[in-house]
């Protein structure tokens, strides 16, 4: 005797398939691509889904993108309480490195994607109160945190075009030397694909801003 199970009773609502994937896979596919220059389609492949699939989750591209924003701003580290104002200023610049390196493209992504630093604006407020605790306004808070962070940015920017690879295998940094003649007054250095001079130049920054912070 054939027994009908409950997805079988008529009007039974038919168990549905376990999603495939989920918002968080669709945002670590796009970091693996790179922040910047991902397209949807190419999210799909990696996933093994068609794209279609990943609309459902993030209707736009820019969905995405500030998804992708947002979970690196979640990892940003605030000051803690009672650090002076040089402390604050030097996690605020190795934050910004650290999260340039972890999620690709986000340098790029700063200056190309306008609502971008909205995306962190708790992240300011935190900065902010920290330096006010120390005696700063939020003029000058924001201005060295402007002038520290687009100096990382564009530092980590000069960074990726010394790291990325052509196709026949040679990096920027290759490139470079190879069409300096000898003894040129430029010489570049393997620190090029590093961090490089970037802390010299935070020194001479915060250096400077002990000497003279702008009035609003």
């Amino acid at each position: 005797m054939h027994v009908s199970t409950p997805s079988a009773l008529p009007g039974a609502k038919k168990a549905g398939r376990k999603p495939a994937f989920t918002a968080d896979d669709v945002i670590a596919a796009a970091v693996a691509e790179g922040i910047d220059g991902f397209t949807m389609s190419a999210i799909a492949r990696r996933l093994g889904v068609v794209t279609g699939a990943i609309y459902r989750l993030f209707p736009s591209r820019d969905e995405l993108v500030v998804a992708c924003l947002d979970t690196a701003a979640a990892t940003l580290r605030t000051p803690e309480p009672g650090a002076d104002w040089r402390g604050v200023l030097r996690l605020w610049a190795d934050e910004c490195w650290r999260v340039c390196e972890e999620f690709p493209g986000l340098s790029r992504l700063v200056y190309t994607f306008p609502t971008a630093p909205t995306r962190i604006d708790h992240v300011f407020a935190a900065y902010t109160d920290a330096l006010a605790a120390v005696g700063r306004t939020r003029g000058q808070a924001m201005f060295a945190l402007d002038f520290l962070g687009d100096t990382v940015f564009v530092t980590h920017l000069g960074v990726t075009s010394m790291r990325a690879v052509d196709d026949s295998g040679a990096s920027g940094l290759d490139r470079v030397r190879g069409e300096l003649p000898e003894g040129s007054t430029l010489q570049p250095r393997d620190s090029w694909t590093d961090r490089g001079l970037l802390d010299a130049k935070l020194d001479f920054i915060i250096n400077g801003l002990e000497r003279d912070w702008p009035q609003d």
